[in-house]
């Protein structure tokens, strides 16, 4: 028995298991185990608010931490497949891959904290010192440091930005509208058409004839929608 007891704790010194964890000194605001099973949640909670999140790999432990100056809107882009995919072809994104590779049922969410506008990038600084994130590529919150746009992308940019090129109704506000989960008896409000097909990863169309066509049933017998 003593043998076995000595072989294990040097087993034990040999190879410590290392798993990242958040550090006493965080506490946060809120947490999400199942993102996946709580979209509208998340998105209701955070509209309208400022801060710092984190998403973490329940399988590799990595985590990556980001920040919005409207989280709900920010945090849409991960629950869309062909957003992420679009800018992974002009650009790279660490965290966009992973969440494409593991799907995102395979990360949890937390809110790090909620902070004034004009404190957003200085308090992501600090939980990115204090985390060191493996899936971050910026070391810099609010910098350019380490992410490149390709060429063609730079130009697509350009083009899209001059004023003679920008597509007919660029910059004019959408029509607001508010989503009913059946499945999780929660509400969400999105400032356009396009806002909420990104965030439900559904097609844009499939909501305009939602109500062209007038119709009464919940879309895919679970979302309503409401124009507001």
């Amino acid at each position: 028995m003593g043998d076995f007891q000595l072989n294990s704790l040097s087993l034990l010194s040999i190879a410590p298991v290392v798993v990242n964890t958040t550090p006493s000194t965080v506490s946060p605001e809120k947490y999400y185990e199942n993102p996946d099973k709580e979209i509208l949640e998340i998105f209701s909670d955070n509209e309208g608010l400022t801060g710092v999140y984190q998403w973490k790999n329940k399988i590799n432990n990595k985590i990556y931490v980001g920040s919005g100056l409207n989280l709900s809107s920010r945090l849409r882009h991960y629950y869309s497949q062909v957003y992420m995919k679009g800018v992974l072809k002009r650009s790279n994104s660490i965290i966009f891959s992973a969440v494409l590779n593991y799907g995102i049922e395979n990360f949890s969410l937390t809110i790090l904290e909620y902070c004034l506008p004009d404190e957003q990038f200085e308090r992501e600084d600090y939980y990115i010192k204090t985390l060191q994130p493996e899936y971050n590529i910026l070391q810099k919150a609010g910098s350019s440091l380490g992410y490149k746009h390709s060429e063609e992308a730079k130009k697509r940019i350009s083009v899209f930005m001059s004023s003679e090129n920008r597509p007919e109704g660029a910059g004019r506000p959408g029509q607001k509208i508010e989503v009913f989960d059946k499945e999780t008896n929660l509400t969400a409000t999105f400032d356009s058409f396009s806002a909420a097909a990104t965030a439900l990863d559904i097609r844009y169309g499939a909501i305009k004839n939602y109500f062209y066509k007038n119709q009464q049933k919940p879309y895919k017998g679970r979302y309503i929608f409401t124009k507001i």
